[in-house]
């Protein structure tokens, strides 16, 4: 049954917490905004900090979710498709660490791009795992490396099918996407679970004239930036998994171990908020960025002698006009 997208229920709770006028014997130390310095209070707005709370019965426990985080979360994994969506308040990099951690054994293999962002060498070390490094595709015209390639992959697993999972960044930092779904049959033919860092992409699904999502592709796992390309605070990102090839209950216990016991509520409310926004006027704010880009490269286009990328455009899709 799927619940309402139109509420916030991690944001109400706080509100009421609010409205109620606890004084509070708890933490934060300075206790909802009156032990703050002035300056930086006056700055941050007394509703801020009244909203800045911590771990309560009422407001749920990000390690143990049942209530209105739980909630919250239930909401994000709906939207976007997935079997699980866990909030990650300390970055994109926790949630790329944890979906390696628990895709992979201590001493398992991971396939790796080698232009993946640094939080991949934190989640090998913290894991045990073993790369194997792939590498991407080289724009000799632009001087960078774009995407690695489906054949890339499968002569990889070919050759070590002891591989037990591969890893994406899709989109990579250019904003150009993989071939996921059939990177995900490919992965999958050979019993390893997809993983992508789609810390960029925490928008595809929701325009025709954009790449789909990895969870749509077919992807086991993937790590998204809410605070990069939505409305989320700094810090923000989401965590999502479906299918049967990860442990859901292992994620649990791995995002566990790598949250802070002190999760900030002001960013884990930003969260749910970003994905009220989302699912309320998603595809009108996809259509307007889209239109936006679409005029900056007509308008880069006039400048002589600068060269502008081409818009690949995938099957069935249709070019932005």
């Amino acid at each position: 049954m799927q619940a309402d997208q139109k509420k916030m229920p991690l944001v109400a709770a706080m509100l009421k917490y609010k409205k109620e006028q606890v004084y509070p014997f708890h933490t934060p130390g300075h206790k909802g905004g009156r032990g703050m310095e002035p300056l930086l209070a006056g700055e941050l707005g007394a509703g801020a900090l009244q909203m800045d709370v911590s771990l309560m019965a009422e407001l749920d426990d990000i390690h143990c979710p049942e209530g209105c985080i739980a909630a919250a979360q239930t909401l994000a994994a709906q939207l976007y498709g997935s079997d699980r969506c866990f909030f990650a308040v300390n970055g994109t990099t926790q949630a790329i660490q944890a979906i390696l951690m628990t895709a992979v054994k201590p001493g398992g293999k991971v396939l790796i791009p080698r232009n993946a962002h640094r939080s991949v060498a934190g989640g090998l070390l913290l894991g045990d795992l073993e790369p194997v490094y792939v590498l991407p595709q080289f724009d000799a015209v632009f001087g960078i490396n774009t995407q690695v390639t489906a054949g890339q992959i499968e002569e990889a697993l070919q050759k070590d099918p002891s591989i037990k999972a591969v890893f994406l960044t899709s989109p990579n930092y250019y904003g150009q996407a993989a071939d996921i779904k059939t990177i995900a049959q490919i992965a999958h033919k050979y019993g390893a679970a997809l993983l992508v860092d789609e810390a960029h992409g925490p928008h595809l699904g929701f325009s025709e004239l954009l790449p789909p999502s990895s969870m749509e592709c077919g992807a086991d796992a993937c790590a998204q930036s809410t605070h990069k390309i939505l409305g989320a605070m700094t810090q923000c990102s989401m965590l999502h998994l479906q299918g049967r090839r990860l442990d859901l209950k292992r994620a649990a216990d791995v995002m566990s171990l790598l949250t802070t016991t002190s999760p900030n509520y002001l960013l884990m409310a930003s969260l749910d908020a970003a994905r009220f926004q989302l699912a309320t006027g998603g595809r009108q704010m996809a259509a307007q960025a889209v239109a936006a880009a679409d005029r900056l490269r007509r308008l880069l286009q006039t400048f002589k002698g600068l060269i502008v990328p081409a818009v690949t455009v995938l099957p069935g899709l249709t070019a932005p006009r």
